[in-house]
């Protein structure tokens, strides 16, 4: 695909990690930005013009299965679908557990049902999920993760589980899930000639992430406990820029063999955790 037949989309398009993405994700095509709404998303707008780049924005609840097809009718109208990158979604402090799941797993869920049939060769999705994913709570609702679009879903994850369904176990659950459905997509979106992946961030400096850093007292002693640490004013070791940087190489032909798993981007948080026995 050349770039002037080649599309990439960018959902929750005014956050941070989306700002650090679009103008790298311009190289390689014309730039959809979405959001809840179009006026958020100016700044990434501008990182992708300062690039050279061309985007176009549109307004979308991922929520809502018309503002989901108007998307997906925009793309395809402007070309063929070379990558998506997905980072529209909401963190736990900022809304109930069904909540959480619904933006995070069930609207993402929704979102490549709507775009699988555009997948063609060279197709790349990255997913962001989160180390969250990684954690072993609540596991007794695995088996009911990979059916998002289910009739009465979210109630059965509720039913499911022996804790309350609040907001950070919500947010375990739907990461956890959005890892398992990149997993389970990776053999129709072979068959189509393309790849999908999803990225587990740890503690990174966004907006999302101040916001629970400065809620919840467990993510303090975690960014302390990071390996791999800079010298920075902010507490959180993680830069918008990391993830974009592998964003990039997962979306790139360097990538070509990479699909169907997870990546953590975490500075070793989990990896450490678990040689000393404290993570899942």
């Amino acid at each position: 695909m050349t770039n002037s037949q080649s599309v990439v989309l960018v959902t929750g398009g005014a956050g941070g990690m989306a700002v650090a993405c679009a103008p790298r994700m311009a190289a390689i095509g014309h730039v959809v930005l979405t959001d809840l709404d179009v006026a958020r998303l100016e700044p990434a707008e501008q990182a992708v013009a300062a690039g050279g780049g061309r985007s176009t924005s549109v307004a979308c609840d991922l929520r809502n299965d018309r503002d989901v097809a108007v998307l997906v009718e925009t793309v395809t109208s402007i070309g063929a679908l070379r990558a998506v990158v997905h980072t529209a979604g909401i963190s736990p402090m900022m809304a109930d557990g069904p909540t959480v799941l619904d933006v995070d797993l069930v609207s993402t869920a929704r979102l490549f049902t709507a775009l699988e049939p555009y997948v063609c060769a060279g197709t790349a999705a990255v997913c962001i999920a989160s180390i969250a994913g990684h954690s072993d709570l609540a596991s007794e609702a695995n088996a009911h993760l990979d059916d998002p679009l289910a009739p009465g879903f979210l109630d059965t994850i509720a039913n499911a589980l022996d804790i309350p369904l609040d907001g950070a176990a919500g947010y375990v659950l739907a990461k956890r899930g959005v890892i398992r459905l990149c997993e389970r997509l990776a053999g129709p979106w072979g068959a189509r000639g393309g790849r999908i992946v999803s990225i587990s961030p740890g503690l990174i400096d966004t907006e999302m992430g101040r916001f629970e850093y400065e809620r919840q007292e467990m993510m303090k002693a975690m960014a302390e406990f990071t390996p791999v640490q800079r010298e920075r004013e902010s507490p959180l070791p993680g830069l918008p820029e990391d993830i974009a940087a592998t964003v990039a190489f997962l979306c790139s032909d360097d990538a070509a063999f990479i699909s169907g798993c997870d990546i953590r981007v975490d500075g070793g948080l989990i990896g450490a955790g678990r040689s000393l026995g404290l993570a899942g």
